[in-house]
């Protein structure tokens, strides 16, 4: 019996991706297989040589992740998201909650005084 080592089930795909390599500038086109919000496998048309890490874009979700290269073998690589590297978890001071609560009151004050001028109310 094998033992699950992954926190995340990673789920069947079949999605169009591309392995984008900063330091060389340059895009390789893959297919991810499967995957979770930790990693997934993806697979290569040809053997090429990939970088422990690198950006993988999931076009059709429009999603980019920063992975590394866990398992490989010719044509196929297990990887690893890694975290984002923002600093989301900074927090936001009260006076910035306020400045954003009254910008968004007066954009929608404006977008209902151009609805009344456009329909000539």
């Amino acid at each position: 019996m094998s033992f699950e080592r992954r926190k995340h089930v990673r789920m069947p795909s079949f999605l169009g991706g591309r392995v984008q390599m900063r330091h060389l500038n340059s895009t390789l086109d893959c297919i991810i297989r499967n995957v979770s919000p930790a990693g997934g496998r993806i697979v290569l048309a040809a053997p090429a040589l990939l970088p422990a890490a690198f950006d993988l874009n999931i076009t059709s979700r429009d999603q980019l992740f920063r992975a590394r290269i866990i398992w490989r073998n010719e044509l196929h690589a297990g990887v690893a998201f890694e975290a984002p590297e923002a600093n989301d978890s900074e927090p936001v001071s009260l006076d910035m909650v306020r400045k954003i609560k009254r910008l968004e009151a007066e954009k929608a004050h404006l977008a209902r005084r151009v609805e009344e001028l456009s329909s000539g109310a």
